[in-house]
């Protein structure tokens, strides 16, 4: 039977500069053998220790570039800091008005720079006004956008989403929105394919910044026994002590639906263009959902491959085993949406219309 092995990537892995006490929740290390009615949370009082320590790590977030996302000192898991960052005004205030600030400063490509398939010239008053702005492709539109909404996937750039069931339309919007606002910056700084440590490094500190709880990254190289593999296989077992039962089964749908698009289909298009160059890839394969507090998480998984050949349909390419590395980290992200409402427009209005070029919907089967 095919086994996969993950050893830490301590050649390439950038680690944040820790403080003593500093929380690396959602890294990923060691080796790992693998067989083929909402509520808002209630957080709880913050202290001033705690305070302080959000506070000195808002402050510290302009030199994050070069050390990628880390929580703040002191706490270990995205949840406790969201609490404590839930508990104060001042702390919901000071990230507000950092990311704010932080937006306005991102570089993104310009629209001059870019070719994306599907580009239609539309201004970006009207994408708002029409409601376009977020997704094409949407496979509830009549469904309000406050309301919850059945699973569903969407495909983003170069990353593949799946939403599990009661995520509303809103909080899909953002999701997309902001991944691909981080993605853009992403692309700025760093080549996707052939950086994907760095690239994926500074993608977790754009989303820090933009009202993310964000952990540490650590790749791990992935080893296989097999001759030749796919990644969807790769994915499937590496999900298995990462997601619940109900995540893994609209993650399955979401990829079968993308592996039932045409080769022309927009959507399919967009993917295999940001997933991969000719011969590397860098792409993400995540899962979105609530828990019964309310909180909103992301479930990454980013992975990234280099080959000898040339690569088609990246999920179902069968590659090689003894000439392909590949690697990949996996971290919960949770966001503080008290936050991203405040900076929810100027994430819009930085993204323009992008997003009618890098964002599709994927209607799951029942």
């Amino acid at each position: 039977m095919e086994t996969i092995t993950d050893t830490p990537d301590t050649s390439t892995t950038q680690r944040p500069a820790g403080r003593a006490g500093q929380g690396q929740g959602g890294g990923q290390g060691g080796t790992t053998y693998l067989e083929g009615n909402r509520q808002k949370p209630q957080p709880r009082r913050s202290t001033s220790t705690a305070t302080q320590r959000l506070e000195a790590g808002i402050a510290s977030r302009a030199g994050a570039a070069q050390r990628g996302p880390s929580l703040s000192a002191g706490f270990s898991d995205p949840v406790q800091q969201l609490q404590d960052e839930l508990s104060s005004d001042r702390i919901t205030n000071l990230r507000a008005d950092a990311a704010e600030q932080f937006i306005a400063n991102l570089e993104i490509p310009n629209r001059g720079d870019m070719w994306v398939p599907g580009y239609r010239i539309i201004t970006d008053q009207l994408a708002r006004e029409t409601g376009m702005s977020s997704m094409e492709d949407d496979p509830f539109p009549d469904i309000p956008l406050e309301e919850e909404q059945p699973a569903t996937g969407a495909v983003d750039g170069n990353i593949i989403a799946s939403f599990v069931d009661g995520v509303t339309g809103i909080q899909k919007n953002d999701v997309l929105n902001v991944c691909l606002i981080a993605e853009l910056a992403a692309n700025a700084r760093f080549a996707r394919a052939t950086q994907p440590v760095e690239w994926t490094n500074h993608y977790g500190t754009v989303l820090m910044n933009l009202a993310w709880v964000v952990p540490s990254l650590r790749f791990a190289n992935l080893h296989t026994t097999a001759q030749r593999f796919t990644i969807d296989q790769v994915i499937l077992k590496l999900v298995r002590n990462f997601l619940t039962g109900d995540e893994i089964a609209v993650l399955t749908d979401t990829m079968e639906a993308m592996k039932a698009l045409e080769s022309d289909d927009r959507r399919f298009t967009i993917f295999e263009r940001n997933a991969k160059s000719q011969s590397a890839g860098n792409f993400q394969v995540d899962s979105v959902g609530t828990s019964a507090d309310g909180t909103l998480s992301m479930k990454l998984g980013a992975y990234a491959f280099d080959t000898n050949t040339t690569v088609t349909n990246v999920l179902w390419f069968s590659f090689s085993g003894n000439s392909t590395s590949l690697k990949t980290t996996k971290s919960t992200f949770v966001l503080n949406e008290e936050v991203y409402a405040r900076i929810r427009d100027a994430v819009v209005d930085k993204l323009g219309n992008r997003a009618l070029d890098y964002i599709g919907g994927l209607e799951l089967g029942d």
